[in-house]
């Protein structure tokens, strides 16, 4: 896996971390969960959909976080001493300094690197290739010696996108995704739509984006309620980075965002908002399982008419994890 390159052991590893919802879902999906050493930002996993799926839960306040604010220090790592690290060396260097001497310290004297950030497509040093979720975690998979899991859960996306693909309607809604800011949110983060992991739902569930074409900067800017009413979205989507954000959590949302958003004098006035067609998007960070649940979401909320009821079985996914 680029950028770590091939590795090989003696047998599966064991013992293994990762940074957050991507690869530490990935690593439940295998059946790993009790495995799982450390977790680098508990905060970017959130676990709460596992309890829809029988016998598969993990508790994050059993483990270590490898982050303390914006470090992460070495000394967390020897302190979890795993076999494997399900993260990108060049994203813990862009992100909290860490140097090459330092990763190639945590490789040899712990355990080898293995991950790509496969989140988002706009950091300037993610300069080498990127993976769609399905590669990375066949490459997991393969690591951990669970493909059989891994092709199972894939049928089961696969059939789900082919099912959701064949009942879209023939006229597409028009969505504009948000990241809100503060509680209730007064400004948001805009989020163009693309192709990364982190807005995976949107790839399957076919919308268009009302920020296409508008002169709204891509990155590095907030709007606020003047801006979304000149857009005028049929549709919103607020996501969460953070596993705890408010905007998980159906009534606080309903209460804090639709609810705010009712109430100004502005806002009020967006189509989305006078239709009551403003949804919670769940966390940009997900794995095989929480994409799963996401993709479902996300065809329920913007296709109300073409959906009804859940869009896979929840008993085959929680067989396929525990192996049974």
């Amino acid at each position: 896996m680029e950028p770590v390159g091939c590795l090989s052991f003696d047998e599966p590893p064991r013992r293994w971390v990762a940074n957050a919802g991507i690869y530490c879902d990935m690593g439940v999906a295998l059946g790993l969960a009790d495995r799982l050493v450390a977790i680098g930002s508990p905060r970017r996993y959130y676990t709460g959909y596992y309890d829809e799926l029988p016998g598969v839960s993990l508790d994050k306040t059993a483990r270590p976080a490898l982050s303390a604010g914006a470090r992460m220090s070495k000394e967390a790592f020897y302190a979890a001493d795993a076999d494997v690290h399900l993260m990108d060396p060049v994203w813990l260097m862009g992100t909290f300094g860490w140097t090459e001497d330092d990763v190639a310290e945590i490789a040899e004297r712990v355990g080898p690197f293995f991950g790509n950030y496969i989140r988002e497509r706009r950091d300037e040093w993610h300069d080498y290739r990127y993976y769609t979720l399905s590669k990375a975690f066949g490459k997991v998979a393969r690591l951990f010696d669970r493909v059989d899991r891994y092709q199972r859960l894939e049928t089961v996306r696969e059939e789900m996108a082919a099912r959701i693909r064949s009942n879209l309607p023939a006229e597409r809604a028009e969505i504009l995704l948000l990241r809100p800011q503060g509680i209730p949110p007064r400004s948001f983060y805009p989020q163009y739509l693309d192709d990364s992991v982190s807005d995976l739902q949107w790839s399957v569930v076919d919308v268009d984006d009302v920020l296409t074409g508008s002169d709204v900067p891509r990155w590095g800017t907030t709007v606020d309620y003047e801006t979304i009413a000149r857009l005028d979205p049929e549709v919103i989507v607020m996501e969460t980075q953070f596993a705890d954000d408010f905007v998980l959590d159906r009534e606080s949302f309903r209460e804090f965002v639709l609810g705010t958003m009712r109430d100004h004098p502005v806002a009020r006035d967006v189509s989305a908002v006078e239709s009551g067609r403003v949804y919670s998007g769940g966390i940009n960070y997900q794995g095989p399982l929480i994409s799963l649940f996401q993709i479902e979401h996300a065809a329920l909320s913007v296709y109300p008419d073409a959906f009804d009821g859940p869009l896979f079985d929840r008993e085959r996914v929680a067989r396929i994890v525990t192996g049974a």
